[in-house]
Parts: structure tokens; sequence; C-alpha cells
């Protein structure tokens, strides 16, 4: 009988360990909108007179003056000092504040936060250098209540600028949690320094996905047919490798690479990994029945593993980045995805991930050789905590360990005895007739 798996619970130019920041960018659209409003503000102010209601205060001391034993005198007035209507010919000064105004208003939309309040601050100054050296001559908008147009400018802009930011943030998390767990999608709109975008090393584990046979099925599908396919194969796994805070790394073709342990750091990679791979394989069985629904052919799924160092960062050139994982851990995951197979089973993982994880029981496959690696890989095949596992898996598990031990030793006669019956008991058969043949050949040549 064949045991089920369970689910574990629980730019160019720059170095390479320079931070790469990124950019701050707002779409030509928004700006002109931005600079509208604001020259819209600027003329609804000074052809209304809003702001130029000037309040006088006239105060005396009237002590001893009269019987009537009044200490002083207090009157305030009020009343327009200016109407736009009705004024006189406008003079220089008037017109030069209009100009440093209307300046202001097209170039705040431009600008950053400092650079902008610089800006304000600077017009500011110079209007009010301008009322002193002109004195009281002339018609004008009183000096106060030009500052108050500035002011009134600067305070639209940064509301402006505050809404577009919360909304741009909101759209970059949205989009980002397509890739990241939310969370961290979150963490990363507030701080996208904290992103870590930097190349380095770093452990990890990562994650290969591929459609076994997917030329062959693609062929006898028409190009909807095919997208509608692939979309709920890469909806299923996106879910998942997000659900167990992985990254989605990649989309190549019908495959996924997924990463645990970058950008985010994670001291439970190799366990969280797995466990997406896990439940993949567990929750294909519901989308291939959705598939079968609508006419659509089944998935069959190989899925490797691997966990060990790599470089992770942003590689490319000036005219494309990407913040990806190369190296040796990532060649590994992949050669284990592609011996799913040859072996007839659904997920294997590298000795580094079995290792890392000694509370889930794994079974042997082979050792292999991956191009441009000296070393061999032992492939293993996840079977579940052992705490969940029953006594007959265990028990078939035992005899496997027995078998792939004889037939390290040369003993032939004991190790196909314990295959055989491992075939015809427990499975997948086609593995376990490929140990067979090769027991055949090695007996036959000693």
């Amino acid at each position: 009988m064949r045991p089920v798996p369970s689910t574990p619970r629980r730019n160019s130019d720059k170095s390479p360990d320079q931070v790469v920041t990124i950019p701050h960018t707002r779409s030509r659209r928004r700006l002109v909108v931005f600079a509208l409003v604001l020259l819209v503000t600027l003329i609804v102010l000074v052809v209304t007179g809003l702001g130029v209601f000037r309040l006088h205060v006239d105060a005396a001391w009237t002590a001893g003056r009269d019987a009537s034993g009044q200490l002083f005198s207090l009157a305030i007035t009020g009343g327009r000092t200016f109407d736009f209507h009705h004024a006189e010919p406008f003079g220089q000064v008037f017109w030069v504040c209009r100009v440093l105004t209307v300046l202001l208003a097209l170039a705040l939309p431009w600008l950053r936060v400092l650079p902008a309040s610089a800006l304000a601050l600077l017009v500011g100054l110079a209007i009010v250098g301008i009322h002193f050296q002109a004195g009281e001559a002339v018609p004008r908008i009183p000096v106060e209540f030009e500052l108050l147009i500035v002011g009134v400018l600067y305070a639209i802009y940064m509301l402006m600028s505050y809404a577009a930011e919360t909304r741009d943030r909101k759209r970059f998390s949205s989009l980002l949690s397509q890739y990241v767990p939310p969370q961290l999608a979150a963490a990363y709109s507030r701080n996208p320094e904290s992103m870590g975008l930097s190349g380095e090393q770093r452990e990890v584990s990562v994650l290969f996905c591929d459609i076994v046979g997917f030329s062959a099925v693609a062929e006898t599908l028409e190009p909807d047919q095919v997208a509608e396919w692939l979309n709920g194969f890469f909806g299923l796994v996106s879910r998942v490798v997000v659900r167990h805070r992985g990254t989605i790394d990649k989309l190549m073709g019908d495959a996924v690479m997924a990463v645990w342990g970058a950008p985010a750091r994670s001291q439970t990679h190799a366990f969280d990994a797995l466990s997406a791979a896990m439940d993949i394989d567990r929750e294909l069985n519901a989308l291939n029945a959705h598939h079968s629904d609508i006419g659509l052919p089944a998935i069959t799924l190989g899925i490797g593993v691997s966990t060990g160092p790599a470089n992770v960062g942003p590689l490319g050139s000036e005219y494309r980045m990407d913040y990806t994982v190369v190296g040796d851990t990532v060649n590994v995951a992949r050669r284990m995805e592609t011996q799913t197979r040859k072996y007839h089973v659904p997920l294997i993982v590298s000795d580094k991930t079995a290792e890392a994880l000694p509370d889930v029981l794994f079974r042997e496959l082979d050792t292999v050789v991956v191009k441009g690696r000296a070393k061999p890989v032992t492939m293993w095949q996840p079977l579940g905590l052992s705490i969940e596992l029953d006594e007959l898996t265990k028990s078939a598990l035992t005899k496997h360990r027995e078998a792939m031990l004889a037939s390290k030793r040369g003993d032939w006669h004991r190790a196909r005895e314990l295959f055989e019956s491992l075939r015809d008991n427990w499975g997948p058969a086609p593995m376990y007739e490929l140990y067979l043949r090769g027991i055949d050949q090695a007996s036959g040549q000693t």
C-alpha cells in the first residue's frame, strides 16, 4: 500500500553589495492635473478677493480724561483693502508677485516634499522683500494675504501629494502581494529599503514546479484553453507559496520557481518550502477535478526542493533589473524536479533539505550528479512528519532502507527480495522496477 504524504504543520554599474534603491516616479498626467488644480486655485484666490479681508485694530488709553471712569478704548474694523474688479491699474509689484505664484503653482507638482517646501519658502521671502521695497504707494494685495496665497497653494500641493502617495502605496502593496505574503508586502510598501535589494550570499530554500508533458497536452488545446489551463496551475502554486511565506521568483512557461529566505530572511525556510510543495501536490486533485468539469485535461506535476547557499539580489543590466536567486542550490532544485519523472514520484528534495528537517521522514531514492557539480546529491521523497505517519508506512520505510543498504553493499539477492516486496505492497511500482533493473545490470557484471 502506498502511503499518502501528510503536510507538515507548524543598475549594472553598481557593485554587488551596493543597495539598489527603488526610483520615485510620477506619471506626467498626474503632474499636469496637479499643476492645473494649483493654477485654478490661484486664479480663484486672486479674482474673488478671497483672503484680502483686513482687520484694523485701534486702541487708546483713556484713563483720567473724563468722569466716565473708562480706562481704555478698543475699536476693531474690517473690510476689503483690495478688489480685483475695481482696483487701480496694477503695477509692477502686483504682476511680479503673480509671476512668482504662477511659477510656484507650476513647479510644485514636479518636486519632492523638501525641495517644494524650500521653493515655497523662497517665494514667500521674495514677496515680502518686494512689498517692503515698494512701500504703500502702489495698489496690490496686502503682503500677509500674498503669503496666505502661497500657504494655500503649498497646503493643497501637500494634500494632493499625500493622497496620491497613499494610493500608490496601496497599489504597490496589492501588486507585490501577488509575489510575496501580504504582511511582507505591507512592510515593503511602508519602507521599500527594508527589502534589502543588495547582492549577497544567503541560506535559502528553492522550489521548482513544472507540468509534466506540457507540450503534448498543449498541442491538443486551443490557445484560450491553454491560457485557462495554465492560469489555474499558476493560481494554485502562487496561493500555496504565498500562504507559506514564500516569494514567487519567476514564472517560466509552464514552470514556477519560488524561494524562501529572500528577500525576507527566514529561519524556517526549509520547512516552509517543503510544506508548500506537499500542499501543492495535495491540492492539485481539486484543480484537476475542476478542469475535468470544464473539459480540460488533468495536470501532472513534478516538484523539486533544494536548500543551501545562493546569491540573492538584483541581476541584469541598465535596461532591465530583476531581483532573483542564482547558484548551485537553484540548479539542484531544478534537477530534483526533473528526476520526478524517472522515479514516478511527485516531489523530490535534496539531501540538504532532508538534513534540515529531522522531524520529517524521507524515503531515499537515489544519488545523482548535477551538471557542473563535483559532489553527487542524494535525492529524497518526503512522506510527512514522523508523529503523523501510521505504523504501516513506517514499517514499509524501514524495509526500504534495508533494501537500499543491501543494494549499496552488493547483497543483490536480499535487495531484490525486498524491492520486489515493496513494489507489490507499497510502490510506486515503476520506481522499484527501476531498482530491480539496476540490480540485474549490476549483478550481471560481478
